[in-house]
């Protein structure tokens, strides 16, 4: 009798089961084409044409082992930008809330009625688009994680001057300064700027500890680079606008040394001359030197020469083995100045308040729509772009990264000699 009403129940069950799955009214029938058609047609990116109305062509629908890729043609008269303003629109409409019934067969080999039916929860889907000619939607069956710790980067990737920027759902993305030489680093307050410069200045004190050199600006009044001031790598160090004058002019004695010395040995550049050493100069909040806005005659002035003599270290630099990654929460135009973004083909930028500072950061929209995760950016190298979440090296870490390199106490550093004239020597040399 028992055998009986579960059987009944059983497969009254499956039968139920089965129906639902099967029958899906209004969008749930859909596939995922579709409905980013619909979503399309419903935020208004078709476009009329006399009596036609024209929507982006379904064109290409593969199955990857990460989820879907789609690719479409749009229509005369909608750009990229029409498309990713809708990102949201596109993933909330990829996503249900609801939660779908399975059947648990452990449950049923096991005649446990009350847990034959289950809930499953409703995974996220998360989209990433790009545009060739044609318009990608890439969509994903897991999302991104919202953690990546330092300890787990695979080092042995990480040989000569390659750095960890972040992982993807597949794989760890280094970036290489004896390829591209600065970064431009972007992003909204409590994004992960800071931690990712922490994580960068971490990475090469622990892969290059005798072969780097660094200078560091910290122009948030000290808060994030004071902890790594003693530390024998750091040749330069400023918090206020003429102390960053100071260092920058320092930079350039040592760029006029090093050309004497590829001028003696033949060489176009450190790599062909074989020096090991690279010079990084590191701005945390490069909008505080922006002389634009500055009321004070004597700060514009100081300001006026920062900006004047890293515009020059950008373009003239990168020869003598001087690399420069410059940092802002306010992506405006007149923040970074033109040469130093110019000579900055590699972007890093993490979510922005609109599209008009991811296209300051990134030359392009995006930015804008990464989800509220810290750590999470997009990074641009050339005409490659990744959506990642940087890797994080926590306090305890790098407190013993920081401990190993302290200078010992009885070292005395001699004054360098400031840098006098200007720029002349470097601007008709074939190493720029």
């Amino acid at each position: 009798m028992f055998f009986e009403i579960a059987s009944s129940l059983l497969f009254g069950s499956i039968a139920v089961y089965a129906k639902t799955k099967g029958s899906g009214g209004g969008s749930m029938g859909m596939n995922e084409g579709q409905k980013i058609q619909r979503i399309f047609s419903n935020t208004g990116l078709n476009v009329k044409e006399g009596d036609k109305i024209l929507t982006a062509q379904l064109v290409r629908n593969r199955k990857r082992s990460w989820g879907r890729e789609l690719v479409f043609r749009i229509p005369l008269g909608r750009s990229f930008e029409d498309y990713q303003n809708k990102m949201h629109a596109i993933q909330d409409g990829l996503n249900t809330k609801k939660r779908t019934k399975t059947i648990d067969w452990k449950a049923v080999k096991q005649m446990d009625i009350k847990n034959i039916i289950k809930l499953e929860k409703a995974h996220q889907k998360e989209v990433e688009m790009s545009y060739d000619g044609m318009l990608k939607i890439k969509i994903f069956n897991q999302p991104m994680p919202d953690k990546k710790l330092y300890s787990d980067i695979d080092l042995l990737q990480s040989s000569d001057w390659k750095v960890p920027i972040g992982a993807t759902r597949t794989e760890t993305i280094f970036h290489d300064f004896d390829q591209i030489y600065n970064m431009l680093v972007g992003g909204a307050v409590g994004g992960g700027k800071s931690s990712f410069l922490d994580m960068l200045i971490g990475h090469l004190l622990i892969t290059q500890p005798e072969n780097v050199k660094l200078t560091l600006i910290d122009l948030k009044g000290g808060v994030e680079f004071s902890r790594f001031k003693d530390c024998k790598q750091v040749v330069g160090y400023a918090e206020q606008p003429l102390e960053a004058k100071d260092a920058l002019n320092a930079v350039v004695v040592e760029m006029k040394r090093i050309l004497t010395t590829l001028k003696e040995k033949k060489a176009r550049n450190v790599i062909e001359a074989g020096i090991q050493e690279r010079h990084f100069i590191i701005i945390d909040e490069i909008g505080e030197l922006a002389s634009h806005k500055e009321v004070d005659k004597e700060t514009k002035k100081f300001k006026e020469e920062c900006e004047y003599l890293l515009s020059n270290i950008a373009r003239l630099g990168r020869a003598q083995g001087i690399r420069i990654i410059v940092a802002t929460q306010h992506p405006t135009a007149d923040v970074v100045p033109i040469q130093v973004k110019r000579n900055c083909d590699a972007r890093l930028c993490y979510r922005v308040d609109g599209t008009s500072a991811s296209m300051v950061v990134l030359d392009s929209p995006g930015a804008e729509c990464l989800p509220v995760i810290r750590g999470r950016a997009i990074y641009k190298n050339g005409a490659n772009k990744f959506t990642l979440q940087t890797p994080w090296l926590n306090d305890r870490e790098m407190e013993g990264v920081i401990q190993v390199n302290i200078k010992p106490r009885q070292e005395v550093l001699e004054d360098e000699p400031t840098a006098t004239g200007d720029f002349a020597l470097f601007e008709n040399t074939p190493l720029s």
